[in-house]
């Protein structure tokens, strides 16, 4: 393909996905590279989380603790205890917050190096090295994380609204007796439907970084609405999308779950399984973000198709009238 070429995009549900499964081929250096950058952060999140001390050991020192009938405890070991149980607590807190502090901003940004990789070599950049798509990255970063930020500020936003509404629909139920049950039941089934499409919602703010990364002059509000506009009409295949991608991560952790029943106690046939299990759980997650890159060209170009024909369509109904 010559350098700066899009290719056709693709007709079909089922050529978006070939297009994901196939984009990394055409530039195998630059995402050997990105899908390494990708188990690599996988990797540090997990040496995160084993630093965390387990809610078991916590509660059984306490326990312990607690129906020791010693009654004659020195003031030393009170506090010895009191010490060790601050500390484990704080063990047992501090990686979670590090996990999330992680993927806002490792996370995120491998993401973007991610969507900038398969943006690029769908452009037909099969050229574009792993250094040239880390200066893209810079170049490209304040738009990207200000999508990521009001992207996940749009979405904290509407699930503390479900959150409320769910409360107020309880609340309502209990205090109120005389309430219609078929009026319950509507309100439960449009909570059910309003969460069934949060997760719409975070497809279109997934496509929306998307957005900010094919056309770096959009970003935060501009490119989500960009997303919405773009999904008109394509909806159905965004549906399908999620259920195939969601599907696909549904049963490599059901697989890698069997397998665990399976496994043999060896602690290094655990830590292999485990690390196959990451490096399948990446490479299905390369292969969304590919997809998901495929699936924007196509909207970007009915959509801009469509446009083109109303231009025409107008202009010619104005050489008419003149």
């Amino acid at each position: 393909m010559a350098a700066g070429k899009i290719p056709t995009p693709s007709t079909s549900f089922f050529n978006i996905l070939k297009d994901g499964a196939l984009l990394p081929f055409r530039n195998r250096s630059l995402f050997i590279a990105v899908f390494a950058l990708t188990v690599a952060y996988t990797l540090l999140r997990r040496l995160v989380n084993d630093m965390a001390v387990s809610t078991d050991e916590l509660l059984r020192d306490v326990m312990a603790f607690s129906n020791d009938t010693d009654a004659t405890r020195s003031p030393d070991e009170v506090h010895r205890f009191l010490r060790d149980l601050a500390k484990d607590t704080w063990n047992l807190f501090w990686p979670g917050g590090a996990q999330r502090l992680l993927d806002f901003t490792v996370g995120n940004a491998v993401w973007i190096v991610s969507l900038l990789a398969a943006v690029a070599t769908y452009a037909g950049e099969t050229s574009c090295s792993f250094a040239t798509l880390l200066g893209k990255a810079m170049a490209q970063l304040k738009g990207a994380a200000l999508t990521i930020a009001f992207a996940y500020v749009m979405q904290v936003a509407y699930a503390v609204l479900l959150i409320s509404a769910m409360a107020a629909l309880l609340v309502l139920d209990r205090l109120f007796e005389n309430v219609p049950a078929g009026l319950l039941i509507l309100g439960w089934l449009l909570l059910a439907a309003a969460a069934v499409f949060l997760e719409y919602f975070a497809f279109v703010c997934r496509l929306s970084l998307v957005v900010a990364v094919a056309e770096p002059d959009r970003h935060s509000a501009s490119a989500v609405r960009r997303a919405w506009q773009l999904l008109r009409g394509r909806r159905r295949r965004a549906v399908l999308l999620i259920a195939v991608t969601s599907a696909l991560a549904f049963v490599c952790n059901r697989a890698y779950g069997l397998a665990r029943t399976r496994a043999v106690s060896c602690e290094a046939s655990v830590m292999l399984l485990w690390f196959v299990y990451v490096v399948v759980m990446d490479a299905v997650e390369l292969f969304a973000v590919c997809a998901i890159t495929a699936f924007y060209y196509e909207c970007k170009a009915r959509n801009d198709a469509a446009t083109a024909t109303e231009f025409v369509k107008l202009a010619s109904e104005e050489l008419l009238s003149a």
